[in-house]
């Protein structure tokens, strides 16, 4: 497989994988019953101004979850120029956990209708799936720079 030479493309990349680590993560955790909300919860409520009601507006707002995740991939991948290309791990973590805590800040500043009120467990299994996508994205992104610099 040839190297993605493209910086955006390889954040987008990074960031889309991550979201498929930190999904089942957030499925499972939904579907055993410790969390209340899945990650398409959320963008379904961003999309639709409530929770997705059908298997079509949950496949739409999932596509609309990963594009926001391909995103955040992306600035990942520009701020690392500005720091150094060390640690990317604990970096991605690191981000991973800002933009968990944005997300919830906002939704909360913002009142967002069935997403301003968070039980611990769903806030707690969040945080790890924010954790886990983090770590991801940073040794992803990691992968895809070392094999582009070859």
């Amino acid at each position: 497989m040839e190297a993605i030479t493209d910086r955006f493309t390889r954040g987008c990349i990074a960031g889309i994988l991550a979201g498929l680590v930190s999904s089942v993560f957030n499925l499972t955790a939904y579907y055993v019953g410790f969390a209340k909300l899945r990650y398409l919860d959320f963008a379904g409520v961003m999309i639709y101004g409530r929770k997705p009601t059908s298997a079509l507006e949950a496949l739409f707002a999932w596509f609309g979850m990963y594009m926001f995740m391909a995103l955040l991939g992306a600035i990942f991948a520009y701020l690392i120029l500005g720091i150094t290309s060390k640690n990317y791990l604990f970096k991605g973590w690191f981000y991973g956990v800002i933009v968990w805590f944005a997300v919830y800040a906002i939704i909360i500043l913002f009142k967002v209708p069935e997403l301003s009120v968070f039980n611990l467990r769903t806030t707690f299994a969040n945080f790890i799936g924010a954790s886990l996508w983090g770590l991801a994205l940073g040794y992803i992104f990691d992968k895809l720079d070392a094999k582009a610099k070859v």
